[in-house]
This record gives structure tokens, sequence and C-alpha cells, in this order.
């Protein structure tokens, strides 16, 4: 999925590495979300080795990122969270992301039914993180 993805140019990516080792990447890109607008950007994914949490690591992307969705003249942001990852939730709340509530859907995932949140922040060309 990420090939085809990286491949057609739907999302940027990022890598962070620790000398050789890649430790994380960040993908984001416009809203896959119905209705949304083209100022409407999305981080698909952010993801870091255990290994590496509270190194920075996420923050930097998310920084990046963010550099990148303001020169690309987005003006807002989301990203869709489980419910139940709480780290996950404090990082993108330290972030400046807000939860939408009534965004709340089901997915399943392993077979295992879970609830996804959207979260949202205003892009303004300010540090976010």
């Amino acid at each position: 999925m990420w090939r085809d993805t990286i491949s057609s140019g739907k999302s940027e990516l990022l890598v962070a590495k620790d000398v050789d080792q890649i430790v994380g990447f960040a993908s984001f890109g416009p809203s896959r979300d119905e209705g949304a607008s083209s100022k409407d950007a999305e981080v698909w994914a952010i993801y870091v080795l255990p290994g590496h949490w509270a190194q920075d690591v996420g923050r930097q992307m998310w920084l990046r990122a963010q550099e990148i969705l303001v020169a690309q003249g987005y003006q807002s942001v989301s990203l869709w969270v489980l419910a139940e990852n709480a780290r996950a939730i404090r990082f993108y709340l330290a972030a400046g992301f807000l939860p939408e509530p009534a965004s709340a859907k089901e997915i399943v995932l392993g077979g295992k039914s879970l609830q996804e949140v959207r979260y949202v922040a205003a892009l303004s060309g300010k540090d976010l993180g």
C-alpha cells in the first residue's frame, strides 16, 4: 500500500533516521475525508519506533510536515486516531490538535472492532508543536 501511495504522489513522506537506521516516518497530503476542501490536509500516519519515543522524533517530523503543508497552501489539517491510543492522543493534543467527538466511527482492524476519532488543527504558519 505504501509503495503505491508514494509512487502515485498522493502523499508526502518524511523519514527520520538515526545514523543509518530508519526510526520513524510521517505521511501527509490532501484530506481523504468526504466533503473536504482543497485547503484541508491530512496526516495519514506518524510512526516512531518505540525505542525512539520521547526523543523528539515525532515532534520534529510533525513540525517539518507542518512547514510543507503551509507552504503548499493548506489552511487546516486533520488526522484519525484510535480512541484507545492514549499516547498518540497526548502527542496530538500537545501539537495543537483538538478532537471532533461527533466524528467517531467504528473500524475493524485485525478482526477487532475499534473506534477512531478525527482530530483537527488550523495551519497558520506558526508553530503548533
